[in-house]
């Protein structure tokens, strides 16, 4: 589990470049999300085949 601005320190990106990647994600349907837009998360959606 990782925040945002985790994942900018981690990887050396802007929020707007993370938060543009995770959408791309999200339309893609690899990443859903669990909860409420307050209290809830992104999850990675398991690959199954």
């Amino acid at each position: 589990m990782m925040t945002q601005t985790q994942l900018m320190d981690e990887m050396n990106l802007t929020r707007k470049q993370v938060q543009k990647d995770m959408k791309e994600l999200q339309e893609e349907g690899v990443l859903v999300r669990k909860g409420t837009n307050r209290s809830g998360r992104w999850m990675v959606k398991k690959y199954e085949e």
